[in-house]
């Protein structure tokens, strides 16, 4: 790493699912259910080789194009609230070993009229130039989509 590739952003997003803040919550905090969404696409896959949803816990994962893993990152939970609030950090390496970004990311649960209003907020540090963050931004943004299709049940 060289200092020019350090990057730091802050990634925002919102999303309304009309569904209760409960199921939105179980959705993460249930492993089995999480796998159901937690790739951001049909190319993309998701393997949670660790899990525990506790404060302090920590999931271990790998990630990347199907058949190449080429990712893997730890989440370490630093505060959870049932149904309002899931923060945490993540540290995403490469497949060398290599750190290439840490986030702190934060996801707001709140109850509104119909249904549920999700902000995702993921303050980013990337070692490794603008591939991390955009990386993220895309992954993040897909996920949640996946999210509303599982929601909604037609990803399973």
């Amino acid at each position: 790493m060289t200092l020019t590739s350090l990057r730091h952003d802050t990634i925002r997003l919102e999303r309304t699912y009309p569904h209760p803040p409960s199921a939105l919550f179980s959705a993460y905090a249930d492993i089995e259910r999480r796998i159901g969404w937690s790739a951001p696409s049909a190319d993309e896959e998701v393997v949670f080789d660790e899990h525990d949803f506790r404060v302090g816990g920590t999931d271990r994962f790998r990630c990347g194009l199907k058949g190449q893993l080429d990712l893997s990152g730890t989440t370490r939970y630093e505060q959870i609230v049932d149904d309002e609030l899931i923060l945490y950090t993540e540290r995403l390496s490469g497949r060398d070993g290599v750190l290439e970004a840490v986030s702190l990311v934060t996801w707001q649960i709140e109850a509104v009229d119909g249904g549920t209003k999700l902000t995702l907020i993921d303050q980013v540090t990337s070692l490794a130039g603008d591939g991390p963050i955009e990386g993220s931004r895309h992954g993040h943004a897909a996920v949640l989509e996946q999210l509303g299709a599982f929601l909604d049940g037609s990803v399973v």
